[in-house]
């Protein structure tokens, strides 16, 4: 796949794709039996966090901190599932970039798609960074509190956990786990967003090819060349075509990662929600903070990069029509111009990327949902 490398191979590492390249049956076995470990590890935890805010947990501060790692922990496992389980359709939805009509066909759409290409993995890189700094603070967290005799996240079990075998082992395991939960989430904070910037350059591709179309119909008008009717006609469908391939791809995407969007908003609300309590409720305690904070920020970032991406190709697809209406169609003939009429019309109905058809991915959503934390905070803290 020649495409989001980089994001692919951090599922890769993360243990929820295994490389398309691979053919022998033995590698394909020994990673599926690393997925399931991985894919396990990460629901036990989960489950067991649960079972602690069910059975034991019986005030706020830790109600905050294991609802915490427990939201964070859930929406990791709905990506890992979504990934492992729709593995084809996300191979078929990325060779549709690679084929016609959204393939690049010369060296100008080539270079639009590398533009593209390098952008997203520079702000994959950039990411991946606030990522480890968090999961850093985290780890250096658990270490400290093994130290002191305490699991690194509070848990539940039917038995006695406390023994030191079972204890150590069970420390260890979390923080495995939570490097591995942390990988996962850098890959689809990365993935999905870069699916919706791959939306943006194949518009930038489209409009690229009108441009050249009309350029190429004008010289022909001025040079009083008459070209084959149904060679230009296939043209201009060409670009209908490959317009509705971009609004195809992008409901695809939606679809795909639909589940994904919704449990990452509904988790992120709630975790933002409880960590800002939590941190104004022990702005005297640096120590139980300090991980906490770099944690916060790094769910505010992961909420942004959607939206964010969302909101580009947002404004992308609906500017379309216009870069088409600034372009000299005039000197194109009236079918020619009803043509690429159904594009600039279709145009005003932007490609919008939603979260289970509550939130659409905008700046505007990413606004409105600190106001809802803001208000939720307000109510916890009454």
């Amino acid at each position: 796949m020649q495409l989001l490398t980089l994001n692919f191979s951090m599922y890769t590492v993360g243990g929820v794709w295994r490389p398309m390249e691979w053919s022998s049956i033995g590698a394909k076995l020994l990673y599926s039996v690393f997925s399931i470990v991985i894919v396990f590890s990460q629901f036990f935890l989960t489950i067991t966090e649960f079972l602690d805010i069910i059975f034991v947990v019986d005030n706020i501060d830790d109600f905050a901190t294991t609802t915490l790692m427990f939201f964070t922990m859930l929406a990791v496992c709905c990506k890992a599932t979504i990934v492992i389980v729709r593995r084809n359709e996300i191979i078929n939805m990325m060779q549709l970039l690679l084929k016609k009509p959204n393939k690049p066909q010369d060296e100008i759409e080539e270079a639009i798609q590398t533009k593209f290409e390098k952008y997203i993995r520079s702000r994959s890189i950039r990411y991946s960074f606030l990522a480890t700094g968090s999961i850093t603070g985290l780890t250096v967290g658990s270490v400290i509190n093994i130290l002191h005799g305490q699991l690194p996240y509070r848990i539940w079990l039917p038995w006695d956990y406390h023994i030191p075998l079972i204890f150590y082992t069970l420390g260890i395991h979390q923080m495995i786990t939570l490097i591995f939960a942390c990988i996962i989430n850098v890959g689809t904070e990365t993935l999905v967003p870069g699916l919706f910037l791959q939306t943006c350059a194949q518009l930038e591709i489209l409009e690229n090819r009108i441009q050249k179309l009309i350029i190429n119909k004008t010289v022909k008008y001025l040079r009083h060349t008459l070209a084959t009717p149904n060679k230009d006609e296939m043209e201009i469908s060409d670009c209908i075509h490959h317009h509705l391939s971009i609004y195809k791809f992008a409901k695809t995407v939606n679809v795909i990662f639909n589940e994904v969007l919704f449990i990452q908003f509904f988790s992120s609300i709630l975790v933002l929600c409880t960590s800002v309590y939590y941190l104004s409720t022990h702005v005297n305690d640096p120590f139980a903070t300090a991980s906490l904070i770099m944690y916060t920020i790094c769910m505010f970032a992961q909420i942004f990069v959607y939206c964010w991406a969302g909101n580009e190709v947002i404004l992308k697809s609906a500017n379309t029509g216009d870069a088409i209406y600034r372009m000299d169609w005039p000197s194109l003939s009236v079918n020619d111009r009803k043509e690429l009429l159904m594009v600039m019309v279709r145009s005003t109905n932007p490609i919008k990327f939603t979260s289970s058809f509550l939130i659409t991915m905008s700046l505007q959503s990413y606004s409105n949902i600190l106001k809802m934390s803001y208000s939720a905070f307000n109510i916890l803290q009454k």
